[in-house]
């Protein structure tokens, strides 16, 4: 899909990493049924970044959670910022640089039982 609009390519972005997380796919296209271990769309509540936001520094912890893998990473002005990434991610100790296409604050992870203040989902430059 080719565009001139930022914020349109940015949008799809969001909208395709948010059904990644949300663990959507063809064969989910039947009628929604309630399952008691499935987690919320973790999308929900977050708002989008008025542009992308760079995120970069050093990997301090590293927590697997299914297909997703949250990073606390020490920035250069040395706050400890949380992000989750879909796929894998490097080892603690390595450093990155990720790009936040959304936030949430007050973010309870029930697959890890974890609260975070505030979550970027981000993606991995």
């Amino acid at each position: 899909m080719s565009t001139t609009d930022p914020a349109a390519g940015r949008r799809s972005r969001v909208l395709a990493l948010s059904l990644a997380l949300a663990g959507c796919s063809v064969a989910d296209a039947g009628p929604p049924q309630k399952s008691p271990a499935a987690a919320p769309n973790p999308f929900v509540g977050a708002s989008e970044p008025s542009a992308p936001l760079p995120l970069a520094g050093r990997v301090e912890e590293r927590l697997v959670a299914g297909s997703y893998v949250y990073l606390a990473v020490r920035g250069s002005d040395d706050a400890l910022r949380w992000a989750v990434v879909l796929g894998d991610a490097p080892p603690v100790g390595a450093d990155v640089a990720l790009t936040s296409t959304a936030r949430r604050t007050d973010f309870h992870s029930p697959r890890l039982g974890r609260d975070f203040a505030e979550l970027h989902f981000a993606i991995l430059r």
